[in-house]
């Protein structure tokens, strides 16, 4: 359970349906938000050195 900002109210992170990264600043990454559904089979790709690595290994 995490809890919400302002909100009192918990929140259950099984109950949602992404995994929600705001604001990554790691490595090359500067500010990247994603929203990356449950339940599905999610591909990163790019070039070389655009942080795939970082937020699939160090990050999530």
């Amino acid at each position: 359970m995490r809890y919400d900002g302002e909100e009192s109210e918990a929140i259950d992170m099984n109950q949602q349906e992404h995994i929600v990264i705001r604001g990554l600043r790691q490595n090359n990454l500067k500010n990247v938000s994603l929203d990356i559904p449950k339940g599905k089979i999610v591909v990163f790709t790019g070039v070389s050195g655009s942080g795939k690595s970082s937020i699939v290994f160090d990050t999530i």
